[in-house]
């Protein structure tokens, strides 16, 4: 069947951008995707995968590269400060025994895995460039790149995040800024004691901290601080003063934490949510991933939903001949779900 469109721009490489590249390609959609970073590639340390986003990796193929990277299981084991154990929380997959019900991975690993099937299904990735203008016309988009080239797409794709340049150039009118939580999130990869055996969380005094495995001997940390409009510490300082935030925990936390010394291993950043209001899409032009829906890390969901995007606007495409339709039809299936997974991840905080 023909499908809706036949040439697609992505504006941005990250799992949204790159999901909807593979989901497309193999639709046989021309797709290409621009990246505005010169090395196309994902920052970061770890990233927990819970159900939603290990049956979106399945549904692209990924499913076991991914574990082949990372560490998975079926609980979550609940602490107070000093690590006496609260609570073992029994997490159900949704995939079957044959895979964990959640996951970690280095975030960078995830990105090289999807990189490499964009690559192999023949996705066109320029990086170094993103968009300066669009012109829209009732069957195509005018797109100017930042090298000065102007080329015409069926649809473009704005998965450029929560900042995104092309929710700035089409929704001006209406398009909301990214708004604060008032919480900061700590990460650092650390060593794995044998004593962490999955998915551990820590409660304390106005901090939480936590471990997820990413293989038997490593696992990232990660430390949500409240902060109001405080400058963040230059790398330098970042393992003291994460080591002085996590000095009210004691048990493993306390033996972990003295293995935070190196800048390297530390990442802060302040945590943003945005919500688009619906439609994400505007005449040949729609948003997905955090361009509409940037969420907070409480449900570990961000990554599950921006994976999702990308997969169900592949469907609709192959599905259906209107491209009206497909942008309906995509609100109806999208919008709510993500709804729900912003909204309960900022009143969790």
């Amino acid at each position: 069947m023909t499908t809706a469109v036949q040439h697609v721009l992505i504006v941005g490489g990250g799992l949204s951008g790159a999901s909807a590249a593979i989901s497309l390609q193999r639709e046989g959609i021309e797709v290409e995707l621009v990246e505005r970073e010169p090395v196309w590639g994902a920052l970061g340390t770890g990233i927990t995968l819970m159900g939603p986003a290990l049956r979106a990796l399945k549904q692209l193929d990924l499913l076991e590269q991914c574990m082949a990277e990372g560490d998975g299981g079926s609980e979550m084991c609940l602490f107070d400060a000093q690590g006496e154990l609260l609570h073992t929380l029994e997490i159900h997959g949704l995939l079957g025994h044959d895979w964990p019900a959640v996951a970690g991975m280095m975030r960078p690993r995830l990105h090289r895995i999807l990189a490499e099937e964009c690559r192999g299904k023949g996705v066109s990735i320029r990086t170094g460039m993103t968009v300066m203008s669009l012109e829209q016309h009732d069957d195509r988009v005018d797109v100017e790149l930042s090298d000065g080239s102007t080329e015409s797409y069926d649809l473009v794709l704005g998965a450029d995040g929560m900042r995104s340049q092309i929710r700035k150039l089409v929704f001006a009118d209406h398009a909301p800024e990214p708004r604060p939580l008032g919480q900061a999130v700590w990460r650092a990869l650390v060593h794995r004691p044998p004593s962490v055996t999955g998915e551990f969380q820590f409660y304390g005094p106005g901090l939480k901290t936590g471990f997820t495995p990413l293989g038997p001997d490593r696992m990232y940390q990660f430390l949500v601080q409240p902060v109001a409009d405080d400058v963040l510490p230059p790398p330098e300082e970042r393992p003291a003063r994460m080591r002085e935030l996590l000095s009210v925990f004691g048990g493993v936390v306390a033996e972990v934490r003295e293995t935070i010394t190196a800048p390297e291993q530390v990442d802060v950043r302040k945590l943003y949510w945005l919500l688009m209001p619906p439609p994400w899409y505007r005449g040949r032009v729609l948003l997905i991933g955090d361009a509409a829906h940037a969420t907070t890390p409480q449900l570990a969901m961000g990554g599950a939903i921006a994976l999702e995007d990308g997969i169900v606007l592949g469907e609709l495409l192959a599905s259906e001949k209107d491209l009206q339709t497909v942008l309906e039809k995509f609100m109806h299936r999208r919008y709510e779900r993500c709804q729900m997974v912003v909204q309960n991840s900022v009143q969790l905080s």
